[in-house]
């Protein structure tokens, strides 16, 4: 009977395991929730090996099978496009098309340029991305390095610089090559750098561009178009928050797509690599960038006001009373922020993320203080005013004001009290004379007081002794000879009284 109890347990054991893996190993694209963007698992993307980076601080939010090596097709053309804005060949040189333009195979899209055609080094960039030219690209590559093999060579030594451990390229356009592969690890890397710079950002954030060119002595108008369905708004994928970057297809990479987006200060990078269907590309792209965003808190202005004030809203206020618990020490807030639907997204759970936030919201502000800052001061006093520049180049202004009371230090006496004259006076020398002065005058008061006080007592002496006397002549005659005598004694040591008081 125990015997037969513990195989009904395992087999139920083994019963629940294998429910548990075949539901996720089921775990599709369609079981996916649009409503909760917060839950992303490997089985919702169509793609094969995915990742989400923080384009900001390299920080990875998700991925899948991300360090697997993948053939990359024309995302390839990222990397080609960095190293063209990194040579230093000024956007508006003239160039001619080199004749290792016309060296790709015949199925390879086109811009198309031909060996002798004449444009500008920015109309061949934008013309070999958006329309994701062969042609092009090899035309950069020798524009850049003199040769197709020196430009590939040094594909490879940026990328290993940028520490990319499992990419090796074998050309500058990702046309398939068992040798030419990366990982979606990798290319994030490459596409993190790349997009550091600015007219890299530009390039691949269009979505239509015209290009002029000199052909056969006729000038040529190209229009050439993106393959991003993301940028464009008439398109069901239209992502509002896209800023790029580079889509790729031949039959071994399967459907590529590395995308970027840029929503309240943060830039999100994806790479979506041999994704299944035409769309599903774009569906994995928007999945990701939605997850990803919900890996942020969003604080307004104030809040990050707050968070940085301790670097600078921290001011010492002058005579401020001894007992203030702070030391004179204000922090200053924020009032009527310009702009109060401003949010700064920061990586949650997540304390170098939030520093480094506060550190470029420090760099993004300007104070100018207008008080004086001296002490008494009132809660919600202003103080001066708020200048910050977002990182998307919005310009928000706001108020300063005093975050507490401070109390004045009481008034101490002072020699202008003493003496008011003194504040007519501004020669030190002349006021130190006035000073010496009004201190000889004060002891000459003081000295006639105090002969006052002494003529005072003597004259009260003299009428104490005059009315001895009178009483004395009341007295019997036979003690008159006494008194008087004792009379006589006294007006011999005060002679002078009579001549002092007019005679009594």
């Amino acid at each position: 009977m125990l015997r037969l109890r513990r195989r009904i347990a395992w087999l139920l054991a083994l019963a629940i395991a294998v429910c548990c893996f075949t539901a996720a190993a089921a775990e599709t694209p369609a079981d996916y929730n649009r409503k909760v963007p917060q839950v992303l698992r490997e089985g919702h993307l169509y793609a094969d090996a995915a990742i989400l980076i923080d384009a900001d601080n390299g920080d990875v939010l998700f991925a899948k099978n991300a360090r697997t090596r993948m053939y990359p097709a024309s995302t390839t053309k990222i990397m080609t496009l960095m190293l063209a804005l990194e040579s230093g060949i000024a956007m508006d040189t003239q160039i001619v098309i080199p004749k290792q333009a016309g060296q790709v195979p015949a199925d390879s899209s086109l811009v198309p340029v031909f060996p002798g055609d004449v444009t500008t080094f920015r109309d061949l960039l934008y013309g070999f991305m958006l329309s994701s030219g062969n042609d092009g690209a090899n035309a950069i590559a020798v524009l850049v390095s003199g040769s197709l093999e020196a430009f590939v060579n040094l594909m490879n030594s940026r990328a290993a610089q940028l520490g990319c451990e499992n990419t090796h390229f074998a050309n500058a356009h990702g046309y398939h090559d068992e040798n030419h592969y990366t990982t979606a690890q990798d290319m994030a890397r490459i596409t993190q750098a790349a997009l550091r710079i600015d007219v890299f950002r530009q390039i691949v954030s269009t979505p239509v561009y015209t290009m002029h060119i000199q052909r056969g002595g006729s000038n040529i108008e190209t229009r050439v178009i993106s393959g991003n369905a993301l940028l464009k708004k008439d398109h069901t994928y239209y992502y509002a928050d896209c800023i790029g970057v580079k889509t790729g297809y031949h039959s071994a990479a399967g459907q590529c797509f590395v995308g970027a987006s840029e929503r309240d200060g943060v830039t999100l990078i994806s790479v979506d690599f041999h994704s299944a269907g035409s769309n599903g590309k774009w569906i994995d792209t928007i999945r990701l960038f939605n997850y990803g965003y919900t890996c942020y808190t969003a604080y307004t202005l104030e809040q990050m006001f707050g968070k940085a004030s301790g670097q600078i809203a921290t001011l010492k206020v002058s005579n401020a009373i001894d007992t203030d618990p702070y030391g004179g020490q204000l922090n200053l807030k924020v009032a009527q922020v310009s702009n109060p639907n401003y949010t700064r997204m920061v990586e949650s759970n997540n304390e170098a993320a939030m520093d480094d936030a506060i550190a470029d919201f420090v760099s993004r502000c300007e104070l100018v203080i207008t008080s004086d800052m001296t002490a008494p001061i009132s809660q919600g006093e202003i103080m001066g005013r708020l200048r910050y520049v977002a990182q998307s180049g919005e310009e928000i202004t706001a108020t300063l004001i005093a975050d507490r009371d401070i109390a004045e230090q009481p008034a101490k006496l002072t020699l202008v009290d003493i003496f008011p004259f003194l504040k007519y006076f501004d020669n030190s020398l002349v006021k130190l004379l006035a000073i010496v002065l009004a201190l000889l005058v004060a002891l000459l008061l003081v000295a006639a007081s105090l002969r006052r006080n002494r003529t005072d007592r003597r004259r009260k002496k003299i009428i104490e002794a005059r009315k001895r006397e009178l009483t004395r002549r009341r007295r019997p005659t036979s003690r008159r000879s006494s008194a008087r005598r004792r009379v006589d004694r006294y007006d011999d040591d005060d002679e002078d009284d009579e001549d002092l008081f007019g005679g009594w």
